[in-house]
């Protein structure tokens, strides 16, 4: 090959780049160390825009998604359960920001959730291990003496493997955006049939065909919910006058997480 045409397929390919970049609306030195794994995200009000099926496929891409720091990945500052850490001088960052007890301990949604598929249950391997992720990160360090930092509970017991947390099978999680958002469908009925319960009288509470027991308003205005069936205790909580919320909450092994968002930041 000619020294002028070497130097032509040199220009044509740098040509060819440029008008690669600024076709993507970015400067080459903007790509430099960019390491992301959903290079645009949808914004809020797309949802009403975007066909059903193209909003599916989007989830699904998100679901097998290796999230990267520069997006958001980790949570070096606060708990699994979203509570700050217990101790701020020792935040959540390398070599600190990965534990298999206490999380997190995945960079995409499937690392756990993909037997069969992405989206489905999870081998004995990826089971979720419950409540460690009220730690900073759990040790066993034995000297270790800040409350819930690694070794040590509430109650300023050091914990062990037996009693720090509860295994749990990874659940499957194909449709849960769906039965997310009859859950509130069902909700709002329950609520509307508490709100038409006026003191000194009891309600049937039904959505869908499904019964979740009987609502006693009593004449005091306090609520008496020892007859209602199906739904988690924070959902029946009733200090004085306030009437329980009866939020129906689809998702995890005992059905008390109320949103996948609430089931990701728990992840």
């Amino acid at each position: 090959m000619s020294k002028t045409l070497r130097r032509a397929c040199i220009w044509l390919a740098g040509l060819v780049s440029v008008i690669a970049v600024a076709a993507s609306g970015q400067s080459p030195s903007s790509q430099v160390g960019r390491e992301v794994a959903i290079p645009t995200h949808l914004q809020d009000g797309d949802e009403f825009t975007i066909p059903t099926v193209q909003l599916i496929e989007f989830g699904a891409k998100l679901f097998s998604a290796k999230f990267t720091v520069q997006e958001g990945a980790g949570r070096p500052k606060s708990k699994g359960t979203g509570a700050p850490i217990s101790d701020p001088s020792a935040p959540l960052v390398f070599p600190r920001n990965f534990d298999r007890i206490s999380s997190p301990d995945a960079n995409a949604c499937s690392g756990c959730h993909n037997v069969p598929t992405p989206g489905a249950g999870g081998d004995r391997v990826t089971e979720v291990f419950v409540l460690a992720q009220r730690f900073d990160r759990l040790t066993f360090d034995h000297n270790d003496g800040i409350g819930t930092r690694g070794a040590v509970d509430e109650s300023g017991k050091l914990v062990t493997m037996e009693n720090a947390t509860n295994d749990r099978k990874t659940v499957g999680m194909n449709g849960s955006g769906f039965v997310e958002m009859l859950a509130r469908q069902m909700t709002a009925d329950l609520q509307s049939q508490r709100d038409a319960t006026p003191p000194g009288r009891s309600t049937q509470l039904m959505s869908k065909g499904v019964s979740f027991g009987v609502l006693t308003h009593n004449a005091d205005s306090t609520w008496n919910v020892s007859k209602v069936q199906g739904l988690a205790a924070p959902s029946l909580s009733s200090p004085g006058t306030t009437p329980p919320s009866l939020i129906i909450r689809p998702l995890h092994q005992v059905g008390n997480v109320v949103s996948l968002r609430q089931f990701s930041n728990n992840a």
